[in-house]
């Protein structure tokens, strides 16, 4: 069995934004598949109807639908995609200072 130690000192910054924007876009898709299933899981249940009659009852004249929450969902997900987008490489770069003062990962690989 061999074993060999590796260390990790530097992350590219445009690796890590490549890597960053996968995981921002994947997770924004789950947020959408989640927000549907919860508003039609609420849908279901008479939630939204209860709310909207309780807004018309108090002289609002707002009715939530599925577009309005659709869009502020997917407005709020694209937001925290393209934040999540940003700090990727920025938190490549502050790796990389941190690992020039104390060092790395060590990495133990082993073969079987």
């Amino acid at each position: 069995m061999a074993r060999r130690d590796v260390t990790l000192k530097r992350i590219a910054p445009l690796s890590a934004f490549r890597v960053g924007l996968a995981f921002s876009l994947i997770g924004l898709v789950a947020w959408l598949l989640a927000l549907c299933l919860v508003w039609f899981g609420m849908d279901m249940a008479g939630v939204w109807d209860s709310l909207n009659s309780l807004i018309g009852d108090v002289g609002g004249g707002i009715t939530i639908t599925f577009g309005m929450v659709l869009s502020i969902g997917a407005l709020f997900g694209a937001i925290m995609a393209v934040l999540m987008t940003i700090l990727a490489p920025l938190l490549a770069v502050i790796y990389n200072a941190v690992v020039d003062l104390f060092g790395g990962f060590v990495l133990r690989l082993t073969d079987y």
